[in-house]
C-alpha cells in the first residue's frame, strides 16, 4: 500500500505540493496561529505568487518549506508537503536532502543567508561548487564574476573581497541572488526579492529569474506585498490573510475579477503609475493582531460587505468554476 502510495507521488504533475499546514508560535503565556490549513501547489515550470499584507503568514508558509523555521518557538500542527513526490514534511527517518539543487530561496533580509565571518568571494565559490562541482577553478571563477555582473554590481572585484556586513543593504540583496542563480535549483523561492532595490534593478532582476526559468526549467514561488511583481512573473495567485489561504486561482482571473473583498481592497490600493490617474484608495483599517483575533472571518472588522454571519463564523474554502477558490460567506 505505501509503495502505490509513493508511485502515484511521483506521478504528480505538481513539483510541490503544500496540504493542510497548520503552525502555531508557542510563548511563556499563549499560542499563536500563524498559519491555518494552508495548501498551495506548485506545478512544474509554473510561476506561484502569494500574497498579502505584512503578518499574513507568507514569509512563514516560505521557511516551513525550505525548512529554515526556528523550532521551538513555532510548532508544526498538522500539514504535508511534498517536492518531487517525496516527503519533506513530516520529515521522514531517513532525511531528504532538498537544499541547493532541490530548493532554493532568495530571504527577504539578505543577512539571514550571508555568513558575516566569510568573504563574498568564499560565499559564491561555496554555491558555485554546489551548482558546478565538476568545472576548472578558472571557470568557477568566470561563473563567479559574471553572476555577480548579471545583477549589475560594477566594481565586481571590490564586492568579492569585502564581508557582507561592508555592503549596503541593496548591495547585499542582490550578492545573495547570485548565490543563488548559480546552483539552478529546480524550485527556487522568492521571498520579497526586489526589497531595498531601485526600479531599474528591480526590473533587471526580475528578468534574469525569468530567464532562469526557461533556462533550467524551474518552478517559482513568489512571496511578496507588490500585485505589480506578482502579475508580471505569476501564472497563479494565492491571496493570504490572518495565515489563512482566502482566495486563489489564474493570475489574470484574481487580479481583473476579484472574488474576495480583501482582494478586491489590495488591488484598489496599488498605484495606477499615471500623472493624471485617479487618488489613491488607500487600504481601510490595519491588518489584524494574530494574538487577538476576531471572531469569524479575520477580514470583517475591515470589510465594507460584512454581514452578521462574517462576524461568527469562519468562512471555509469553496471551490468556483475555472479553478477559482475563496473564503467568503458571500458565495455560500
Amino acid at each position: 500500500m505505501i509503495d502505490s502510495i509513493q508511485r502515484r507521488d511521483k506521478l504528480s504533475p505538481n513539483l510541490l505540493e503544500v496540504s493542510n499546514l497548520s503552525v502555531n508560535f508557542e510563548t511563556i503565556d499563549r499560542t499563536v496561529e500563524v498559519l491555518k490549513d494552508v495548501s498551495v501547489t506548485v506545478g512544474k515550470e509554473e510561476v506561484v505568487g502569494v500574497v498579502g499584507e505584512s503578518g499574513s503568514g507568507k514569509s512563514t508558509l516560505a521557511q516551513v518549506i525550505v525548512g529554515v523555521l526556528d523550532i521551538p518557538p513555532a510548532r508544526i500542527m498538522g500539514g504535508r508537503i511534498l517536492l518531487e513526490g517525496k516527503e519533506i514534511l513530516p520529515h521522514p527517518e531517513n532525511k531528504v536532502n532538498f537544499r541547493g539543487k532541490g530548493i532554493n530561496m532568495i530571504f527577504q533580509e539578505p543577512l539571514t543567508s550571508l555568513n558575516p565571518v566569510y568573504s563574498v568571494h568564499d560565499q559564491m565559490e561555496e554555491a558555485v561548487n554546489i551548482g558546478h562541482p565538476k568545472l576548472e577553478k578558472k571557470e568557477k571563477e568566470a561563473i563567479i564574476r559574471k553572476s555577480l555582473a548579471e545583477v549589475m554590481i560594477r566594481d565586481v572585484e571590490g564586492v568579492l573581497n569585502v564581508y557582507p556586513h561592508q555592503l549596503s543593504g541593496g548591495m547585499r540583496q542582490r550578492v545573495s541572488i547570485a548565490m543563488v542563480l548559480v546552483q539552478k535549483p529546480n524550485l527556487l523561492i522568492l521571498d520579497e526579492p526586489t526589497t531595498g532595490l531601485d526600479l531599474i534593478v528591480q526590473r533587471k532582476i526580475i528578468s534574469l529569474i525569468m530567464n532562469l526559468k526557461k533556462e533550467v526549467l524551474s518552478s517559482i514561488l513568489l512571496i511578496t506585498h507588490d500585485l505589480a511583481v506578482a502579475a508580471n512573473m505569476c501564472d497563479r495567485i494565492y491571496v493570504m490573510y490572518a495565515g489563512r489561504v482566502v482566495e486563489s486561482g489564474k493570475m489574470r482571473d484574481v487580479l481583473h475579477d476579484p472574488k474576495h473583498p480583501y482582494t478586491t481592497m489590495l488591488k484598489n490600493s496599488e498605484p495606477e503609475g499615471y500623472a493624471n490617474g485617479a487618488p489613491l484608495k488607500v487600504s481601510s483599517g490595519a491588518p489584524p493582531d494574530l494574538r487577538h483575533l476576531p471572531p469569524g472571518c479575520a477580514f470583517n472588522p475591515r470589510c465594507p460587505m460584512a454581514m452578521d454571519i462574517c462576524r461568527s463564523k469562519v468562512p471555509e474554502l469553496k471551490k468556483l468554476a475555472d479553478n477559482r477558490e475563496v473564503a467568503c460567506w458571500l458565495y455560500e
